[in-house]
């Protein structure tokens, strides 16, 4: 067997897996609070539906990459997996608000278990000189997967109900499973387990700049699942979709390029090129009252968000130790979810004050602030700039 071939039947197989997962995930997400409403829940409980979720994803992180270090990835994956499916079929028949957050609670457990560790075994299926562009190509099943999935899940809900849309996101998780199934990897190496630290655990301090960078930058990605279907009926643009449509197509076409960008040179240019990118992005959707305008930002943010993030997660695997690597997805993931997480908070308070042009606005200084804080780093590393 080739140990230079990227794309092994087991890679196939994960990416499959993951797209599945995210979908059937994603499709959800939108239709919750909307659900939740139907049940008699106050702002307040609709609002516990994400902070609940993300409490219980950086909770279980920590525990998954300190088993990850000798544990058995495989079969943990199928298990998370099987969980999603399980708690996704429950969501129809809880009519109990209280109950129905125990149940995001417990979503968010697993779903932090099933980022992880995916996220640790497709490490083991990539050659090690290839990390950059497999990883990229592999974040597709993420961005992808996580941008069309909103507009699939509210179709769903239009057309029929939230019954079948449950069951149409559970059937994508039976697929995920069965495309896992038969996923090959060989055994990591047995290593000498440290002593568990949650502190340590939660917060992988080897790539601590790293993850601080994923919070700023998907705090800008927050703000696009936050508002972005308001900010549409505010502009009277009436097909919004163009925008998750337009970014995911760019974000999956550059990819392959990026990726082998990264490995030849390292993440600082590419990562402060498409911060700019990012930057320009969301000052020219704070403008867009046409849908000229609206595909152009799109096109801009597939290729800033689109490539920064994967670019993120890669430098994180490569920064740590072999053993360390599920600690280190569980520590980026994290970041993801608080970046998103903590813009719905605070931009949903300066909404109050701010139109959501002006929103935007303000958010794109995220991007200049990465940009300026991966050239420091650069500076740091005493390199030539490639």
């Amino acid at each position: 067997m080739n140990k230079d071939n990227l794309f092994s039947k087991s890679f196939f197989l994960l990416f499959v897996s993951n797209f599945f997962i995210f979908i059937g995930f994603e499709m959800i997400i939108p239709i919750l609070p909307a659900h939740l409403a139907s049940l008699g829940a106050s702002t307040l409980q609709i609002g516990l539906v994400t902070s609940l979720f993300t409490l219980g994803a950086v909770i279980i992180r920590p525990f998954v990459g300190y088993y990850l270090i000798n544990g058995q990835r495989k079969i943990l994956a199928l298990f998370a997996s099987s969980a999603l499916l399980i708690i996704t079929l429950f969501y129809p028949i809880v009519s109990y608000v209280w109950i129905f957050l125990l149940f995001r609670f417990l979503h968010g457990l697993v779903w932090g278990v099933s980022t992880t560790t995916n996220s640790t075994l497709v490490v083991d299926v990539i050659p090690k000189n290839r990390l950059g562009e497999g990883m990229g190509y592999f974040s597709i099943s993420t961005t992808v997967g996580a941008i069309i999935a909103p507009s699939m899940g509210i179709l769903l809900y239009d057309a029929f109900s939230f019954d079948v849309l449950v069951w149409s996101a559970a059937l994508l998780t039976l697929l995920a499973i069965l495309s896992l199934k038969f996923v090959y990897t060989s055994a990591p190496a047995k290593r000498i387990r440290p002593p568990f630290q949650f502190g340590a655990m939660i917060f992988e301090k080897e790539i601590w700049f790293i993850a601080l960078l994923g919070i700023i930058t998907s705090f800008s990605f927050g703000s696009i699942l936050t508002f972005l279907v308001l900010f549409g009926q505010e502009m009277d643009l009436d097909q919004i979709f163009l925008f998750f449509l337009v970014n995911a197509v760019v974000s999956t076409i550059l990819r392959p390029f990026t990726g082998k960008w990264y490995d030849k040179n390292g993440p600082w240019s590419i990562i402060i090129i498409s911060s700019f990118m990012g930057f320009l992005s969301l000052i020219i959707l704070s403008y867009a009252n046409n849908h000229i305008l609206l595909i152009i930002s799109a096109i801009l943010f597939g290729a800033g968000y689109g490539t920064i993030m994967p670019c993120l997660q890669t430098w994180a695997v490569q920064k740590v130790s072999t053993e360390k690597v599920g600690s280190a997805n569980g520590t980026f993931f994290s970041s993801f979810d608080i970046g998103v997480g903590s813009s719905a908070l605070l931009l949903g308070f300066l909404a109050n004050w701010f139109s959501l042009s002006m929103i935007y606005r303000l958010v794109s200084i995220s991007f200049l602030i990465v940009a300026i804080l991966v050239f420091y780093d650069f500076k740091k590393t005493d390199k030539s700039f490639r």
